[in-house]
């Protein structure tokens, strides 16, 4: 016999009106475990951009580890950071692109709700988000990771640049740091002539069969418009120049998954990334 049963809450769901912003914003926030408020203790917590498509295959892939990794992963908070509106396009070129500019010939978009608000976002959640999060929840201060992947990956490496302090580690997955001609090449640069120093752990994942033909796998974009992106050779010429940096409190790594193209790789990605994130 069949019974349908209901299914138990699997997190706790806040929309934030974000006036800075001009949007409603949803925050996902899933425990390490029942109960894990009470316990006495603070636990990391691992923001995660892009919730919509991204937050099941974390939540999941975490879920699996704390179950059999033998605690070498640390029980974590995961935070979603989303929309309440389910039509996150236009929002997504709004809020992770840090400047106004051209989109690449061969992809077309409507932007209703304009471009280069980065800063303002991140303002957003470092004012507002992170803080309250913390005012109410046992999360570590100095235990935050972000998870930002494509154009979230581009706001990820945004917030490394301009702010490396709001997060303790970055776990950047195929990032879109073609936009606005690597733009964020002239951010690194900017970062290393003011600063002697760039304190943070972190990860950037790409699939090495991202700039081949047919990387971009089933989303819609022909072979002429992606490869001219270098979305490999971009991640390997921004982590060797912060290799060339010597920063003592950088730790940082780069994988390239064997095979991996831009819209499959970011299980894999994921799998890999909360184990070498933590053992930065």
């Amino acid at each position: 016999m069949w019974k349908e049963v209901p299914r138990a809450a699997t997190g706790t769901f806040y929309h934030v009106d974000a006036p800075a912003i001009g949007d409603t914003l949803e925050i996902s926030v899933i425990e390490p475990f029942p109960g894990a408020a009470s316990v006495g203790k603070q636990f990391p917590a691992i923001y995660v951009l892009d919730p919509s498509a991204t937050l099941d295959i974390v939540v999941g892939t975490k879920r699996l580890f704390d179950i059999f990794s033998g605690g070498s992963l640390p029980l974590a908070y995961i935070v979603g950071i989303g929309y309440a509106d389910p039509d996150v396009t236009g929002r997504r070129f709004r809020d992770f692109t840090p400047s106004v500019a051209p989109l690449p010939d061969g992809i077309s978009l409507a932007s209703p709700f304009g471009l280069g608000g980065a800063s303002r976002y991140l303002a957003f959640i470092r004012n507002e988000i992170v803080p309250h999060l913390e005012s109410i929840l046992p999360l570590a201060p100095h235990e935050r990771a972000l998870l930002g992947y494509s154009l979230s990956g581009l706001f990820a490496a945004h917030v490394l640049f301009r702010h490396p302090d709001a997060f303790d580690r970055y776990l950047v997955i195929s990032p879109s740091l073609w936009w606005d001609n690597a733009s964020i090449f002239k951010d690194e640069e900017a970062w290393a002539g003011s600063n002697a120093d760039l304190p943070a752990k972190v990860l950037f994942v790409v699939g090495d069969a991202e700039e081949q033909p047919g990387g971009d796998w089933r989303n819609n974009l022909p072979d002429e418009v992606v490869l001219p992106l270098k979305p490999v050779s971009h991640v390997r010429g921004l982590s060797n120049r912060l290799a060339s940096r010597r920063y003592a409190g950088l730790r940082m790594k780069t994988a390239f998954i064997p095979g991996g193209r831009h819209i499959t790789v970011f299980p894999a990605a994921v799998g890999l990334g909360l184990v070498e994130m933590f053992a930065l």
